[in-house]
């Protein structure tokens, strides 16, 4: 043989060999083809990447395919990153990023020593800037919700395409078919007069550029549109009352179009959108907040000019005090104490505890993946014994039985931003390398944006819980494990997706370990096909601009004045079989909406598009109209306007209704504007030797419908809870009443000496409004970053002290360190089933000197494992020996598989200390401690946690919770049918944690529902029907709200000349500030305040003349004279004086006054009528509100709120009449005139005015043309009754009667007027209307400057205000003169 032929048998030999030793690796494709061609990950970027999936299986190795695999490429250079995401003995599932530029690459991986392998080739697209070009754009609008925003469409793509573009101007969110939205920051649109430059950035210095016309679709302001600036308080050095309870601003916009107005308050390059909050149409005032600042900061208001760019309206220098209150730092001795799976934490010598949120973080961290579980509560968890001066603190927590992970915990006290952390846990010997895998996923579409999530998961070690780390911390515990055991099972749970996008999952077994699953990827080598993500209708790419056909609603061009109206929106497309599956959500963007839903938006430019949840309104398809209807409520006194609204047809596709056609927009109309809680308007510390306050709560439009305020002891953390309603006001009405709020005493017992605060308020109106106030706010996460412009405080914010009052014990108990001691602690059960329905009961006693303080209810706490924590607040059931009982219902799957830890805290004696005890020490004391949970779980105990959103009209019900099962059937007991019985309905989907049932009756009453199954019965839950009630009529009335008409602007120069005021035609003189009157020539002079009458509500007040050549003195009086009831044709039936008075003095500026009248009713029956008169004086600007009129409180005012409580009337045609005398009278007798004058006021308050005038002084009464008639706002006539009455007056005398005529009612009136003192520019003469002169006088002018007394009443029903001005006076002559005065007065009030 020749040595060719040899070499060639040795190589064949060689190559058999070879071969013989390859192992055979077949590959399977799982990865989704349809992504391996696209652009960058961002316009701007020239790298592109791309997601490969695969299994390699081989049979050949027992320790199966390697962690890596081999690549081979043509094409561009990349880089590469993969893993093997699951593996089994054969196969391998692999994950492989690769990340190239622009151009086609291909990729072949393979194993070393197999001749099989697997291609892909990906190519990575460049975008061609010559193509790009915008195929739809909206024009710019506006909404609360998103500020000024345009949706436009990108032509020219054929992929998905994030944009990138330059931050900070603008911000472009992807939505669905390259449609994007883009929102202006205020920095960038405030300066713009222009069009608006979008410059999407592309690779090599390439940018594609469009623009978007600034046709902002707001109003024009100017700058006499915006009056009444206040600052609250008025102080450029502000002392916080409560923490991020900043200095508010406000003012009144006077535009009356039905358009939307943007007001933006500048500060330290923030910009804080101004809101409604209470008005009527053309009057209606916003509030901003400003924010917190160590050194002083200007800010500015800014408001859409006419050349339709943005103007500075105010500036100022403030500054915040911030009260940050207490702290927690490291230096605190802390320790923790270990016992199995329970760890003790310990802090000691604590300072100065006031009321504050701890915030409690156990951290879990493996392998470079950290979990963080947050609970935030204050006094008195964790309160171990102390008082609040100085305190130590003790907590239990539960590791899992097989933990061997790090586990770290902190507290955090985020208002001083301190914190301390303890050591690290030290793990059981335990291998944590054991993670927990997912086999399978499911994501089940239910209803209303509603999914059904479904795991089946298996762990050596077992399932602690999943986490899904979002906005909103998602944690899916053992409570939702459905079928199998935590070492191999079933997990499910319901999901608001629309809320959140899925990007990542966490696994946490019960050892610790934490394994991080990406959304979107294989996860299993089980199910290679399947992955994580949130099923959804393929909408075939939406078309923004084409797809939509109509829009319409059952009631449109809405009144909403005082009632919520239920309406209907009817929804259709060009073609309704592509949507017809498709649920579509509805979320109305009004103000009030808006706040519900707790979203801020104040601070402009801050998108967040995760704010939905409760209050969407969800679609149903009508087969016979071949159409969507989604049934809606539209909320009471909103703007007028059109409805902004949002159709949602996912988290990223959203129809906004500013930028749809007119023919689909919903016109809303309302006479009233209320989007803000109840205030307090008056409060009263420690009344009448009583310790506490009385509160005035004032809601104008809407009224208080209920509130919640809470009181704090600063030394031994004891609470007092108030539940403040209407009905329990001690004066009053639900539009404005006086709420006692007194600290409890029992004179058997000792007390301590201490200070009280309010440290929360809830205020609700009966629209759903509210005003809250947190001394230390408290967020769930512990962050800060909250803002409160409904603080009930505003009025008061200028004393952070007025929340406190001093309590001086008059019983001092002796000073003793002894807290409270706990004797006996027993539970009603020491092991669960939780998978059951079980009641747990506590008993306990305490024993002390000095005896438990009244009122104060411990709580015991129930900590599981995973840092759940649930209340148990107990009852005393014996005062005698101290015992105290309360009972709980535990959560299904509440602390499985670990435990229950107990700890019972909140024992308060009446020498002011407290205590309270952990699990440890319980346990140490041979106490109850612990509830295991272990020895059994139900899972087919069926259990009702939730339903969907019922109407009242009936239809599909989907029952939410767990336990259900295929033979499972729901049972109703109906409110309306008495609830007698049961009535079974079958279902018609069943899953283990939802069951729908369909047609389900109408009712307007709650029901009651139960699921039977397997012989066993779920709870009973009760679901409240969501009213709809289709019986809208716009509002009518036979006595509308009046509206003054267009007058004539007067004077020479017009309305006083350019720094008096301007003329607006629509309404006539507007004046500025002190100027007042139709012509603006009068003007407000401030004086003392004068002297409190107590004998009846009349003040004296001295004013000297303004004549400096003579002594000239005026003295006026506006009185009460008596209460009429007139028949229909005002002939007098009844007259009542009032004479006796009843005085109490609230505080130094407010006074009240008491008097009845008694009449006899048809029947013969005496019956009484209570007449309350409130006085306050008001020393500086102000404004108020009342029966939904805004009102100008000038300084050196006076307001008085009558109140008349039901009347007999002889029948039911007639009516009151409340008359009111004024005079005013001059020292001088002599060449001199008087004049008076009544009618109509120009300057937007839509009242009467009354106006005396002797010489150059004048009482002006000012009376508001509406009143709060049986609890609601009418329109009342105020007339001259100088006709029928015997008055008085000449030259130096002018007297005049007033009436103000009320309607028939049943129940009570409520008038609310105000008074100030002005100043006149001319004296009164002959050509005055009804003047009376002297013969010298007559064509005799005073050259004097004006004073004058103007006292301006605003009310519309009693008003009554007594105004004497006098002076001291020397000499016989002006003696002489008073004396005569005073004869002439008193001659008066006898008649």
């Amino acid at each position: 043989m020749d040595n060719a032929k040899y070499s060639f048998i040795i190589y064949l030999i060689i190559l058999i060999f070879k071969f013989g030793n390859c192992q055979n690796y077949q590959y399977f494709d799982y990865t989704d083809h349809s992504k391996l061609n696209s652009y960058p990950i961002t316009s701007f970027m020239d790298l592109c990447n791309f997601n490969i999936y695969f299994i390699a299986f081989t049979d050949l190795n027992s320790n199966g395919p390697p962690e890596n695999v081999n690549l081979m490429s043509k094409g561009p250079s990349f880089s590469l990153s993969q893993n093997v995401i699951s593996r089994n003995q054969t196969s391998a599932l692999y994950s492989v990023l690769l990340t190239f530029g622009f151009g086609d690459l291909e990729a072949t991986f393979f194993i070393d020593n197999s001749w099989n392998n697997i291609i892909y080739n990906c190519s990575c697209k460049k975008i061609n800037v010559t193509n790009l070009n915008i195929e739809y754009q909206t024009p710019m609008f506006y909404t609360e919700y998103t500020s000024f925003a345009s949706i436009f469409r990108l032509g020219g793509l054929q992929y998905p395409l994030n944009l990138q573009y330059n931050f900070g101007d603008y911000t472009i969110t992807p939505m669905d078919n390259h449609y994007y939205l883009i929102t202006l920051n205020a920095n960038y649109y405030l300066y713009k007069t222009s069009d608006i430059l979008i410059s999407i950035l592309l690779p090599d210095n390439e940018s594609f550029d469009f623009y978007i016309n600034l046709n902002k679709t707001t109003s024009t302001i100017y700058s006499n549109f915006i009056v009444d600036f206040k600052l609250y308080p008025e102080t450029k050095n502000y002392t916080e009352i409560g923490f991020k309870h900043d200095q508010l601003v406000t003012f009144r916009s006077l535009f009356s179009k039905p358009v939307p107005q943007v007001f933006l308050l500048s500060q330290s390059s923030f910009f804080f959108l101004a809101k409604p909050i209470y008005g009527t149409p053309g009057n209606v005032t916003y509030i901003v907040s400003t924010i917190q600042s160590y050194v002083p900061q200007n800010i500015s208001l800014y408001y859409q000019t006419s050349q339709n760019n943005f103007n500075s309206h105010f500036i100022n220098e403030l500054v915040t005090n911030i009260d940050s209150g207490s702290n927690i730092n490291n230096s605190f001795q802390r320790t923790y104490i270990f016992n199995k799976q329970i760890f003790t934490f310990e802090v000691s010598d604590l300072f100065n505890y006031d009321s504050k949120y701890y915030f409690y973080t156990n951290s879990y961290a493996d392998t470079g993946i950290s979990i963080s579980i947050t609970n935030g509560f204050s006094f008195p968890f964790g309160f171990v014994n102390g008082n609040n001066n100085i305190y130590k603190m003790n907590f239990t927590t539960l590791l899992p039985f097989a933990f061997g992970g790090n586990l770290t915990l902190s507290i955090y006290e985020p208002i001083s931003g301190t914190y301390l952390s303890f050591p690290t846990i030290p793990s059981f010997n335990v291998n944590n390398s054991l993670t927990g895998d997912i086999i399978s996923f499911e994501s089940i579409y239910l209803n209303e944006f509603k999914f059904l999530l479904r795991f089946h998961l298996v762990s050596n070690n077992g399932i602690n819980f999943i986490l899904i780390p979002t906005f909103r911390p998602t944690l899916i515990g053992n409570e939702n494990l459905v079928s199998g055991t935590i070492f191999n099972g079933i997990w499910e749970y319901i999901y608001f997706g629309e809320e959140i996008t899925l990007d990542t999952i966490k696994i946490v077994t019960q050892s610790g370990s934490i394994k991080e699953i990406r959304c979107g990827q294989p996860f299993s080598i089980i199910n290679p096909k399947q992955i994580i993500t949130i099923s959804q209708i393929n909408l075939n790419g939406f078309n923004y601009s084409n797809d939509l056909n109509d829009i319409s609603y059952l009631y449109n061009n809405v009144n909403v004045t005082n009632q919520m109206v239920s309406n209907i929106m009817y929804i259709s497309f060009m073609d309704n079989e592509k949507y017809k599956n498709q649920t579509i959500g509805l979320y109305l963007l009004d103000s009030k909406s808006l706040r519900d839903e707790n979203f801020d938006g104040t601070l402009v430019g801050n998108f967040d598009k995760n704010i939905f949840g409760s209050k969407y309104y969800f679609s149903e398809f009508d087969q016979m109209n071949n159409r969507f209807q989604i049934r809606f409520n539209i909320p009471a006194n909103i703007l007028p306007g059109k409805l902004d609204f949002i159709l949602s047809f996912s988290q990223s596709l959203r129809l906004y209704s500013p930028t749809l056609p007119l023919n689909f927009q919903l016109n809303i109309t309302s006479n009233l504007i209320d989007i803000q809680g109840p205030i307090f308007t008056n409060i009263i510390k420690n009344p009448n030797g009583k310790y506490g306050w009385i509160v005035t709560i004032e809601d104008s439009i809407n009224g208080l419908d209920y509130g919640i305020i809470s009181l704090f002891g600063l030394m031994d953390s004891s609470t007092f809870n108030f539940t403040i309603r209407p009905s329990n006001a001690i004066n009053g009405n639900k539009w404005k009443g006086d709420y006692e709020l007194f600290i409890p005493y029992n004179s058997s017992f000792k007390c301590i000496s201490q200070t009280y605060m309010i440290r929360f308020v809830e205020l609700f109106d009966t629209q759903g409004n509210s005003a809250t106030f947190v001394k230390y706010l408290r967020t769930r996460d512990g962050s800060t970053l909250v803002k409160t412009l409904t603080n009930p405080f505003i009025n008061f914010m200028n004393d952070s002290n007025i929340i406190k009052i001093n309590y001086n014990c008059p019983n001092e108990a002796v000073n003793s360190l002894s807290p409270p001691v706990l004797i006996s602690f027993t539970s009603s059960k020491s092991s669960l089933d939780v998978g059951l329905i079980n009641i747990v009961e506590f008993n306990f006693q305490i024993n002390d000197s000095l005896g438990i303080k009244d009122y104060q209810n411990p709580i015991v706490y129930l900590t599981t494992a995973k840092f759940d924590i649930i209340e148990c607040v107990s009852n005393i059931i014996s005062k005698q020996s101290n015992q105290f009982k309360c009972s709980i219902e535990i959560p299904i799957g509440f602390g499985y598989p670990n435990g229950i830890l107990l700890s019972v805290y909140g024992f308060i004696n009446n020498g002011g200390f407290f205590s309270g005890y952990c699990s440890q020490q319980l346990s140490e004391m041979n106490f109850a401690s612990f509830i295991s949970t272990n020895q059994s779980y139900t899972l087919n105990q069926p259990y009702i946690q939730s339903s969907n959103k019922f109407s009242n009209l009936g239809g599909n019900l989907w029952i939410y919770g767990r336990g259900f099962a295929s033979d499972s059937i729901v049972e109703i007991k109906f409110k309306d049918s008495g609830y007698t019985s049961f009535s079974q309905f079958q279902t018609n989907l069943i899953y283990s944690s939802a069951i729908s049932i369909q047609n389900v009756r109408s009712t307007n009453q709650p029901f009651v529902i139960i699921v039977k199954s397997s012989s066993k019965v779920s709870n009973e839950f009760i679901i409240n029907p969501i009213l709809f009630n289709f019986n809208y009529t716009a509002p009518t009335s036979s006595s509308p709200l009046p509206t003054n008409p267009p007058k004539k602007c007067l004077g020479n120069p017009e309305c006083g000349g350019v720094n008096n005021g301007y003329c607006d035609n629509d309404i006539g003189c507007i004046c500025y500030s002190p100027w007042i009157g139709d012509d603006c020539t009068s003007r407000v002079i401030v004086i003392p305040q004068p002297s409190i009458n107590t004998t009846d509500p009349t003040i004296d007040i001295p004013i000297n003349g303004t004549d400096s050549t003579e002594n000239n003195f005026y003295r006026s009086l506006i009185s009460l004279v008596s209460l009429r009831e007139l028949d229909f044709n005002n002939n007098q039936v009844k007259s009542f004086n009032f004479e006796k008075w009843i005085y109490m003095e609230i505080n130094n500026t407010t006074n009240k006054y008491l008097t009845t009248i008694s009449n006899k009713n048809g029947n013969g029956e005496t019956t009484e009528t209570n007449i309350t008169v409130i006085l306050q004086w008001f020393e500086k600007n102000d404004t108020i509100t009342f029966a939904g009129q805004t009102l100008r409180m000038n300084p050196s005012s006076i307001k008085y709120t009558i109140n008349i409580t039901s009347y007999s009337f002889n029948q039911n045609l007639n009516h009151l009449q409340l008359v009111m005398s004024a005079s005013l009278q001059s020292s001088k007798t002599n060449d001199i005139c008087s004049s008076k004058s009544f009618g109509n006021t120009s300057d937007g308050d839509n009242s009467n005015f009354m106006k005396l005038k002797v010489n150059d002084h004048s009482v002006y009464g000012r009376f508001i043309k509406r009143a709060i008639v049986d609890n609601k706002i009418i329109s009342v006539e105020n007339s001259i009754l100088d006709n029928s009455m015997d008055k008085s007056s000449n030259s130096y005398t002018s007297e005049t009667f007033i009436g103000i005529s009320i309607p028939f009612y049943n129940y009570n009136v409520l008038v609310d007027p105000d008074f100030s003192v002005l100043v006149d520019s001319n004296p009164s003469s002959s050509d005055d209307e009804n003047s009376i002169c002297t013969s010298s006088s007559s064509s005799k002018l005073s050259d004097a400057q004006l004073v004058g007394i103007i006292i301006g009443s605003v009310a519309f029903a009693a008003v009554l205000v007594f105004i004497v001005s006098y002076a001291i006076i020397q000499g016989r002559k002006e003696r002489r003169y008073l004396n005569d005065m005073n004869n002439k007065l008193s001659s008066m009030n006898k008649d």
